[in-house]
């Protein structure tokens, strides 16, 4: 029995392992400036000002 529990804290642990390095490692930023309708929108709190060129969507 206390092996299974044991397992099944390894299985756990492992699990949220993965799942934090899909969110932050492979998901992208969350605070930046993206194009919406030709114009710079922020998303989050991005820690630099918006950028100076121009926003154009790609389709």
């Amino acid at each position: 029995m206390r092996k299974r529990i044991i397992r099944i804290g390894i299985f756990i642990i492992i699990t949220m392992g993965v799942l934090f390095v899909l969110r932050f490692v492979v998901g992208g930023p969350e605070d930046s400036w993206i194009c919406v309708d030709e114009q710079w929108v922020k998303h989050g709190f991005p820690s630099y000002p918006k950028p100076e060129t121009g926003c154009e969507e790609l389709h």
